[in-house]
């Protein structure tokens, strides 16, 4: 085989190879909990549809917490992790039954799927519940002609 012919094959091979190979990714937590109750988080998931048809997602060992310097704390164990794909956006689900009553949580969160996998970590802060949540504001009554307004019953 001559030497431009080679070089034409190896060029189209390349050529073939798709322009940009995506895997599956793990995104932004959004945390819908405070201090002192269950957990209630979300992690986007950024994945083809052909890599949800096999994606699962759990925390990870405690091993592998113990290997990236992690506390594995009796919080970590209790947290159920689902992978949701009927949402508009796919996204992991982080649920607890019990309250969590720690104010900063470290996650190693590990997703699966046929082509590969991944560990990500995760540190966010739970706020009190009285910060997190908003304020009710004070009704005020409305004044008409400088004076106060008001059903009167006669």
């Amino acid at each position: 085989m001559t030497k431009s012919v080679r070089a034409s094959l190896l060029a189209l091979s390349i050529a073939a190879l798709p322009l940009s190979v995506q895997a599956a990714g793990l995104g932004q937590i959004n945390v819908l909990s405070g201090l002192g109750q269950p957990l209630r988080a979300e992690i986007q998931i950024s994945a083809s549809a052909q890599e949800l048809q096999s994606l699962s997602a759990r925390i990870a060992s405690a091993d592998a917490f113990r290997r990236a310097n992690l506390s594995y704390g009796s919080a970590v164990s209790t947290i159920r992790v689902s992978v949701d794909t009927r949402a508009a956006r796919p996204v992991v689900r982080l649920t607890s039954d019990r309250p969590i009553n720690d104010p900063f949580v470290d996650l190693l969160v590990e997703l699966d799927w046929a082509g590969g996998n991944l560990v990500r970590e995760y540190t966010f802060l739970l706020d009190p519940v009285e910060l997190s949540a908003p304020r009710p504001r004070p009704a005020r009554r409305a004044r008409l002609g400088g004076r106060q307004s008001g059903a009167r019953i006669h």
